[in-house]
């Protein structure tokens, strides 16, 4: 079956993978590595005046009614040239779950995010909570909120937090400002910038809580899918620049006289990185259209099995374009190993492999009763 981009899509593609041409390399990735925030002005405003910050959210807000496609190909070609800058994080993963909650509050907040006003975070995630987001740790109890949540993605430079926690037995999400916190950022496996937050005993108002109960529920699980698809689309731009790199390197680098691509064993990966690619695109694509689905069963399957499938075999890509390279490809001067640490972090990002093998199972069965 023939996948066509819509000209829409195809235009944002082309505009990105242009940006990032003009605007980031190799030695723009080492730089960011060694700094603390990961917001370039210079960048995060020509981002912002491209349309990105609006691109998949509602006209009401500022936005341009854009789908998870489009959003899906300015990440594949970020991931391409390992480009670090946060706008996943801080634009397009709370402002959907701002847009999700729909409450007027929210939608105020999600306004000075397109704006390019404000940089909120998401923490999701705790250690006693795993992958489980729909039942955190972290309580509010007599108007405050105590507690910790790792892994939270702020590039570095977040003012403001969305967090979970439970009110009751109500999942609840709050806007904390982070200067109120105990922050401890760090350095992520791909390079990305990371923080540990300590809630200790932080006074919530009615003000700092955005909703709570069933739209809560609803508004994390499908902004984690559309953070799931967009972990493969990021993987995906970083599996088809290892591929092209290695096949180059295959060519021009010699053994005993002769190239190595000409040897059988290393055409026999060569075919295997293609073949795993193409299937890898087509996934990308699939996960893309039924990630923003309303229909739960429809929307995780899909997001979990192409999850799977990237843990499985977008990192047995990277695995293959080091074994090819040799010693080099693990060394910090060329990107092949850079680019294996990606793929490795983000197989591990909104649940690993075996986790998401776990919750196809789940859904099978949740099916059959149904």
């Amino acid at each position: 079956m023939e996948f066509n981009l819509s000209d829409n899509t195809t235009m944002v593609a082309d505009t990105a993978r242009r940006y990032l041409k003009d605007h980031y390399g190799f030695d723009t990735y080492m730089q960011q590595l060694n700094q603390l925030n990961h917001c370039d002005p210079s960048r995060w405003e020509l981002m912002r005046e491209l349309g990105w910050f609006g691109l998949p959210f509602p006209e009401s807000v500022g936005g341009y009614g854009g789908d998870l496609i489009d959003v899906a190909m300015i990440v594949r070609e970020a991931g391409a040239v390992l480009c670090l800058d946060p706008y996943v994080d801080l634009v397009i993963g709370p402002g959907k779950l701002l847009e999700y909650l729909g409450t007027e509050r929210a939608l105020k907040v999600l306004q000075s995010i397109v704006d390019g006003d404000e940089k909120v975070a998401c923490a999701l995630y705790d250690y006693h909570a795993g992958y489980n987001i729909l039942k955190p740790s972290l309580s509010i109890n007599s108007g405050k909120l105590s507690g910790r949540k790792n892994f939270v993605p702020d590039g570095g430079c977040a003012n403001r937090v969305l967090t979970t926690a439970m009110l009751g037995d109500e999942l609840t999400l709050v806007l904390v400002p982070l200067e109120g916190c105990e922050v401890t950022r760090y350095r992520g496996l791909d390079g990305s910038r990371l923080a540990d937050v300590l809630f200790d005993d932080v006074v919530i108002d009615e003000e700092m809580i955005l909703s709570r109960g069933v739209k809560v529920e609803r508004a994390v699980s499908k902004t984690v899918a559309w953070l799931q698809a967009l972990d493969c689309a990021r993987m995906y731009g970083a599996a088809s620049a290892l591929y092209q790199r290695t096949l180059d390197y295959a060519k021009t680098r010699k053994q005993f006289g002769a190239p190595i691509g000409s040897f059988q064993v290393i055409q026999h990966y060569l075919v295997d990185m293609f073949t795993d690619l193409q299937q890898l695109e087509s996934m990308l694509f699939m996960v893309s259209v039924k990630a923003d689905l309303d229909d739960t069963l429809e929307r995780e399957h899909a997001c979990s099995a192409t999850k799977a499938y990237y843990a499985d075999k977008g990192v047995k890509i990277a695995q293959q374009a080091i074994q090819i390279h040799g010693g080099i490809g693990v060394t910090e001067e060329l990107d092949i190993g850079h680019y294996f640490r990606l793929m490795t972090y983000c197989s591990l990002t909104h649940g690993h492999g075996d986790y998401h093998l776990d919750r196809i199972a789940a859904l099978g069965e949740e099916c059959d009763r149904g």
